[in-house]
């Protein structure tokens, strides 16, 4: 780490200058000779623009929680888990808090200020909420626990995708190899013996020519629309707007996208709430971790109206939210006050319907991959027997 300084020295005279310690009692007995009178540390060495693993956050989270429910203070917490990862981004954000709160910061306010990882709006508004009261060791393991079952969830999304992409892209191969070298072999036996050829060989053969000529261009292409998708679908919310409506308008992913954001709502409610958070604060904490525009705009519009004093589940019924199991769960936490077991069952049955759609999905795409991958196949080989069919029929 490095530290800013200004101080005398011994002759009076006013220095400035960084020196770099691992921590800022070091930077201070390093400049023993010096009269300080501002030393902090400098921000711009330690910001990055990235993030950590969930299950490594979830850790060391989990760590400061039992640190802390042990009766261990807060500062000493934090140093105690510095020692239990060897991830140099985790080590220089606890470095960074361990600092800020020998400066009398908050933990809350010390996360605001740290700019080295990229954490969740729940984590750190709930950590804000947990300081006015005596829950924080609980907030810190609950939150770990969250992390912990979203990281499962994200593995399985990961999982479910890389079969399907695994044929694609020898689909691609395999297609390309075919159209610029097997088939313009084909292509000259043709030229030669001058024979009049069918019209789906002509499209192969134009499609081959056309790949020989443009396949530069059309790789570029390709990686510029994949990336300009990836960017406008992050970046541009009236774009994001419209997937998100495509996907809610598509039978299975409409399911698909529900489950996992209602999943997610519905774990992430039950760990705020069992950590002594109020409901209606773990809601809105809990609804900024739905990922679809759509579904969030739907929620977040029912809040606003619960500001007003109407009721949530009423709220969503008049905002047409896709899933009145939903909102007759919400409608039952607000007539009996069970909500940590009520959400407890909604995280069950919905991680579980997330599951299983996630298994119909993949269960589904083997074989239409298969059957695109053979039918294209198919076609090239076809349009390649044809003329040799027919001179067989013409002699």
């Amino acid at each position: 780490m490095k530290f800013k300084y200004v101080g005398f020295n011994k002759e009076g005279k006013k220095v400035k200058g960084i020196i770099e310690a691992s921590d800022i009692q070091e930077a201070k007995q390093k400049l023993s000779n010096i009269a300080i009178i501002d030393i902090k540390q400098k921000r711009g060495f330690n910001i990055s623009f990235g993030s950590v693993k969930k299950s490594e956050l979830a850790k060391i989270l989990n760590v400061i929680g039992l640190y802390l429910k042990a009766s261990i203070p807060l500062k000493k917490a934090i140093n105690l888990a510095k020692n239990q990862t060897q991830n140099q981004k985790l080590q220089k954000f606890l470095s960074f808090i361990e600092d800020e709160i020998k400066e009398g910061k908050t933990l809350s306010e010390a996360i605001k200020n740290q700019k080295i990882i990229k954490l969740p709006p729940y984590i750190i508004h709930s950590i804000q909420i947990a300081q006015n009261s005596s829950n924080l060791d609980l907030i810190l393991i609950e939150n770990a626990k969250f992390l912990q079952e979203e990281d499962k969830i994200n593995s399985k999304s990961t999982q479910a995708l890389i079969y399907p992409s695994f044929i694609i892209i020898i689909s691609l191969i395999l297609v390309i190899v075919m159209m610029n070298t097997v088939v313009p072999k084909i292509i000259k036996i043709f030229q030669n013996l001058n024979q009049n050829l069918p019209n789906v060989t002509k499209i192969t053969i134009s499609i081959s020519h056309f790949l020989q000529n443009n396949y530069i261009l059309l790789s570029v292409g390709f990686i510029i629309a994949l990336l300009a998708f990836s960017f406008a679908y992050k970046k541009v919310l009236f774009f994001r707007k419209i997937i998100d409506s495509l996907i809610l308008k598509t039978p299975l992913l409409k399911r698909l996208s529900i489950s996992k954001n209602l999943g997610r709502f519905s774990s992430l409610t039950y760990t705020l709430t069992n950590s002594g958070i109020h409901f209606m604060n773990a809601v809105n904490l809990a609804s900024k971790t739905i990922d679809n525009e759509i579904l969030k705009e739907k929620f977040q519009k029912a809040l606003n109206e619960v500001l007003e004093g109407k009721k949530l589940s009423t709220s969503l019924k008049k905002q047409n939210f896709p899933d009145i199991s939903f909102i007759e769960a919400i409608a039952l936490i607000e007539e009996t006050g069970e909500s940590k077991n009520i959400m407890q069952n909604l995280k069950e049955i919905y991680l579980q319907e997330y599951h299983s759609k996630v298994s119909i999905l993949l269960s589904l795409l083997e074989p239409i991959m298969i059957l695109i991958v053979g039918g294209v196949i198919g076609f090239i080989v076809i349009s390649m027997l044809l003329p040799i069919f027919s001179m067989n029929v013409m002699r």
